[in-house]
């Protein structure tokens, strides 16, 4: 009988993948080089939809958000200090995902980490670690400490109490802003953004990574799949010692686009981080930023040397992506608070390794995250599930079909909330999408705003050819394909 591989699942939230070492980028990443030396680095992967709720739905369903209805953040139980209404609607026990039929097929499923599609109490899921859950009860003590201290000296993250330490450049930046933007749910993320005064054992993606070892070390003989949600580097902006300590501010190189911009997204948040605090705040925060990559590659090292140990390192399916990109720097953005479909925001980092079954090796595999599910199950050995829109790239993994035939092209969405936080996509609703593949991008706004991008000779997306009249019929044949995916896909909006 042919043995049944295990999954582990190590995923991040709002991760550039050109900053990462193992992608050619300025953060060293030891365990992500090893990683990639041993498994797959796919150069070419996506996601769906560069808001965190939405793709991690289409990861565990391998449903597009337009199908699965969840096209914006959920917050109800994961975020109870946004205020969500009672009616909005994460994943439900009825949802088929990866862990509910492979709990089914008598595998160990356990999450520990940022869910943020949290409605429904998963039976397949009996000891959940999230940010809002079991940390916070962890932490009740220390945040209530932390509250008796003066505002100034600490970032309320959606509850989250964090002592923090403020440099002096930027808190001067912030001082000169004046009130212009007091009272903002977000504000505190970036005027308080700076060093975490916590040992970073109480962090939270460090405790993360202490309860994936700990189920590492406690699994029976049967097959498991264990997923590893960190939140870093998504705000709340803030890493503690020795991280924050090693990367210099002043040693950060700015992103060549970083005075590169088109003027729809001047008004958008990731812009005015800039356009209002300065380059300050730009070396600030990619510091942060960079420091976070380097604690997560350290807990990828934990978790990695944890499976060795278990003796199950060669039957384990391991990956490591994010749910979406983050602008850190380019076009003169940081954060994910824009509408558009730069590279920064769609391209994740995807590395896959099955030392048993997979040849190592890089791949430019046209291959969006809406995937991950289909091919886990089909290396797993469980029925392929008709009603899935992800592609299944296993084949070509597995050398038995030319990676020539594989999909050419792939997609990515940006759809409003559904009435009441429903999942709910009424028909008319206004949807935003990008198809890229073959060395282009083109992107159709709501609005009827166009972009197209040719990757191959401007990978910095510096040269919006849309309205070019050489280029009619290249942004013509890619909006003929974006149709087609839609009526495929059945999207029941206007376009």
């Amino acid at each position: 009988m042919p043995i049944q591989p295990n999954i582990l699942l190590m995923m991040c939230d709002q991760l550039n993948a050109s900053v990462l070492g193992c992608y050619g980028g300025p953060v060293p990443t030891p365990n992500l080089d090893r990683l990639t030396r041993e498994g797959i680095l796919f150069d070419q992967a996506i996601c769906p939809y560069p808001v965190c709720s939405p793709t991690r739905a289409s990861i565990v369903t391998g449903l597009y958000p337009h199908t699965h209805g969840i096209t914006h953040n959920i917050n109800k139980r994961d975020y109870p200090a946004i205020g969500a209404p009672d009616t909005e609607e994460g994943i439900k026990t009825d949802d088929v995902t990866t862990e509910k039929l492979l709990h089914a097929a008598g595998y160990q499923t356990h999450h520990y980490g940022k869910w943020h599609l949290l409605d429904d109490d998963l039976p397949y899921y009996t000891d959940m670690f999230t940010e809002h859950g079991a940390y916070v009860q962890e932490m009740a003590d220390t945040f209530a400490g932390v509250r008796e201290q003066p505002a100034s000296q600490w970032m309320n993250w959606y509850d989250w109490a964090l002592p923090v330490e403020v440099a002096p450049p930027l808190a001067e930046a912030v001082a000169a802003l004046g009130d212009r933007w007091s009272g903002g749910m977000y504000t505190d993320f970036i005027t308080k953004m700076g060093r975490l005064r916590l040992p970073a054992e109480q962090s939270f993606d460090v405790r993360v990574a202490d309860h994936t070892v700990e189920r590492l070390r406690s699994l029976d003989e049967r097959p498991f799949m264990l997923t590893c949600s960190f939140n870093t580097p998504h705000d709340p902006n803030v890493v503690p010692s020795p991280y924050y300590e090693s990367v210099s501010p002043d040693d950060i190189e700015l992103p060549a686009t970083f005075d590169t911009r088109e003027p729809r997204v001047e008004t958008h948040w990731s812009r005015l981080i800039i356009s209002e605090l300065g380059e300050a705040a730009a070396r600030e925060f990619l510091r942060i930023y960079y420091a976070s990559c380097m604690l997560v590659d350290e807990q990828v090292g934990r978790v990695l040397n944890a499976l060795d140990v278990s003796g199950r390192a060669n039957d384990t399916i391991v990956i490591f992506t994010a749910d979406h990109g983050d602008m850190a720097g380019n076009h003169g953005m940081v954060w994910k608070s824009s509408d558009n479909f730069y590279e920064d925001l769609v391209r994740v980092p995807l590395i896959m390794r099955y030392p048993r079954r997979l040849p190592p090796g890089p791949s430019s595999l046209h291959f969006s995250t809406t995937g991950l599910m289909p091919t886990l199950l089909a290396l797993t050995g469980q029925p392929a599930q008709a009603h899935v829109q992800g592609t299944d790239l296993s084949p070509y993994l597995l050398g038995q079909t030319d990676p020539a035939q594989a999909p050419s092209h792939t997609f990515c969405e940006r759809v409003p909330a559904g009435p009441e936080g429903r999942r709910i996509v009424n028909p008319g609703t206004p949807g935003s999408f990008m198809i890229r593949g073959q060395g282009w991008k083109y992107v159709r706004y709501h609005d009827g705003d166009q972009w197209l991008f040719d990757l191959d000779n401007d990978p910095l997306e510096e040269r919006n050819l849309a309205a070019d009249p050489e280029r009619q019929g290249r942004r013509d044949a890619m909006s003929g394909l974006l149709d087609d995916w839609l009526r495929e896909t059945g999207f029941p909006g206007s376009q």
